[in-house]
C-alpha cells in the first residue's frame, strides 16, 4: 500500500532537498503540509500537485 502522507524527510528525499528546504516550504499557505502534534506531515497527492504548479508557474510567490 502506498502512503498518503509522508514526514518532513521522506518528502525531501522524494523532492530531492535538504530537510532544512521543506521545512521552510511548510511555511508557505500553497505547500501540502500539516501539524499533528509536534510532527509535520505532508499530503504525497498534495505535493505531486503543488510540483505540478511549481513547474507550470501557476505556482503562489514566496
Amino acid at each position: 500500500m502506498e502512503k498518503i502522507a509522508v514526514s518532513v524527510q521522506e518528502a525531501a528525499k522524494m523532492l530531492g532537498m535538504c530537510p532544512k528546504t521543506v521545512y521552510q516550504l511548510t511555511r508557505r499557505a500553497d505547500f501540502p503540509a500539516f501539524k499533528t502534534g509536534n510532527r509535520t506531515i505532508i499530503s504525497v497527492e498534495g505535493l505531486r500537485e503543488w510540483v505540478k504548479a511549481q513547474a507550470t508557474g501557476e505556482g503562489a510567490a514566496v
